[in-house]
């Protein structure tokens, strides 16, 4: 294997589990800060208290399910590579919270509101360099693009809106099965789901070019190519 590309390979990984350590961060600084997690962390949480579950198995429960649908709708095997973020982000997120922050609490709605700043901010940007590593998307990616060519919606962002709202219904329907009501449901929720695609494309255009030496011409372009439609209201 030629040297130049086995080291690439190296440091798109550990750009991949960066990215991954940094989105299991922040899911665990905006479950904490209780004004309202991301959509799909909403239906993780309020799934987790319904099964007795930590938040990792939670996580790999919703990620899958997600992912069977988008195997039914691409009827390509070829998404089971998508297991690897799967995997790897169910257990950052159960590294969080179970080792980190275990039992930590925020209760002044001043620390909340930093909490919920701060998660909103490194969310996307956890996001982002996972995106930027080239390695297998998250499935909520995959899940966007095969609705769109699904439902013949050309718009990304759009399609995206409607998958995290409904989420966020999904998350209180659990919540309200599970005896939470709302759960970790909250405005922050809804605040987050318009949000959160234009603020990863924004990571993306300062991060693409310092991984630039790292990627082909096929990928650049598709990385330019989704920065403009994660813009595209």
């Amino acid at each position: 294997m030629n040297k130049n590309l086995q080291k690439t390979r190296i440091l798109k990984g550990i750009i991949f589990i960066i990215g991954i350590f940094i989105t299991g961060l922040a899911v665990n600084v905006l479950l904490r800060a209780r004004l309202g997690a991301g959509a799909w962390d909403t239906v993780t949480y309020n799934l987790s208290q319904l099964i007795k579950s930590s938040l990792g198995i939670a996580s790999a429960i919703v990620n899958f399910t997600v992912l069977l649908v988008v195997i039914l709708a691409n009827r390509k095997w070829k998404y089971l590579f998508v297991l690897i973020p799967i995997a790897s982000i169910a257990l950052a997120i159960d590294f969080w919270d179970l080792l980190v922050f275990r039992d930590f609490t925020v209760d002044r709605f001043i620390f909340q509101l930093l909490f919920y700043l701060i998660g909103a901010i490194v969310l996307p940007l956890g996001l982002a360099v996972v995106m930027t590593s080239k390695l297998p998307a998250m499935v909520f990616d995959e899940l966007t693009l095969a609705l769109m060519h699904l439902f013949k919606v050309k718009r990304f962002f759009t399609m995206r809106i409607f998958i995290e709202l409904f989420a966020i219904i999904l998350a209180s329907v659990l919540g309200f099965v599970a005896g939470i009501r709302f759960g970790a449901v909250n405005i922050g929720s809804f605040i987050l789901a318009f949000s959160i695609g234009p603020v990863i494309s924004l990571h993306l255009k300062w991060l693409t070019p310092l991984v630039d030496p790292l990627v082909t011409p096929n990928e650049k372009y598709e990385s330019e190519v989704l920065i403009d439609e994660t813009l595209d209201f």
